[in-house]
């Protein structure tokens, strides 16, 4: 098999980054928001770092990213399933 010629290769920067991050279902709990942050927040050099928006230290990676504003507390959901029972 003859490989294609049609594409322009170029050497990567070698940096200090994140290679590859597997899909994480949201219900895999803090995996998924500890994938979420890395996602988002650039730099981190430590858990603390990722943990750490405006200044507070958070205590799990939910609620940092419920701070970031990357998801929404789970209330607003709690809240929809008890008004559908409630019909």
């Amino acid at each position: 098999m003859d490989f294609p010629s049609v594409f322009k290769w170029t050497i990567r920067h070698r940096e200090c980054c994140v290679g590859d991050l597997y899909f994480i279902n949201p219900s895999g709990g803090e995996r998924y928001f500890l994938r979420t942050l890395l996602m988002k927040v650039k730099g981190a050099i430590s858990f603390e770092a990722l943990c750490t928006i405006n200044g507070v230290v958070h205590d799990t990676f939910k609620s940092a990213c419920i701070t970031f504003s990357l998801y929404d507390s789970d209330d607003k959901w709690n809240a929809y399933l008890e008004e559908a029972i409630g019909m």
